[in-house]
């Protein structure tokens, strides 16, 4: 029988350890205007898209720790699924934010969040099954959000942890070209 995962052969320590958290800033994109998903054959996680003609994704720009991303392990009994969920808000109080994350709770595919990390790289939430919205909540007496919309979009049936969004130059990361491809996706 083949396996269809393996273990790699151990990972070296990191020379500094991670920053936790992302940028106020993510891109969401609708799963139906994703025209392809090109997947690297060498670095797995790694990815970048094509969006049908027309089409890009929607710049959500946060402030602070408003973007919150995170994946889990959910075992199961034939094998393990992940649970993909993000967090932010949009901070528009009026029609046009209602409207819009209507729009997002209305959406029956599902969405793919892409989002800068701390440390140079773009995390890609909801690839394999969409992320949709599990919690939505507007409340005027929040201070904190000042009458904002606070969502939580999650999926609890996506194949790996997150994914990447990754522009490779002869197999190495190039972090200026991925973060062009990056703004590409919400620009005209």
């Amino acid at each position: 029988m083949a396996s269809c995962r393996q273990l790699k052969k151990g990972m070296a320590g990191a020379c500094e350890t991670g920053v936790a958290g992302i940028k106020p800033l993510a891109v969401i994109i609708r799963k139906a205007d994703l025209a392809g998903v090109q997947r690297d054959s060498t670095l797995k996680k790694a990815v970048t898209f094509t969006l049908a003609a027309g089409k890009k994704g929607f710049l959500f720009e946060g402030m602070g720790d408003s973007n919150a991303a995170r994946a889990e392990l959910v075992p199961g009994r034939y094998g393990p699924s992940y649970k993909h969920e993000f967090d932010t808000v949009a901070f528009d109080p009026g029609p046009a934010g209602a409207e819009t994350m209507e729009d997002l709770a209305a959406d029956t595919e599902g969405v793919v969040t892409v989002t800068p990390d701390n440390n140079g790289y773009y995390k890609v939430l909801g690839l394999n099954n969409g992320l949709r919205p599990s919690a939505m909540k507007k409340d005027s007496a929040d201070a904190d959000l000042g009458g904002a919309i606070s969502t939580t979009l999650s999926s609890d049936k996506e194949k790996g942890l997150e994914d990447y969004f990754m522009v490779l130059t002869d197999g190495v990361y190039d972090a200026a070209a991925t973060k062009t491809a990056f703004e590409a996706l919400y620009t005209a």
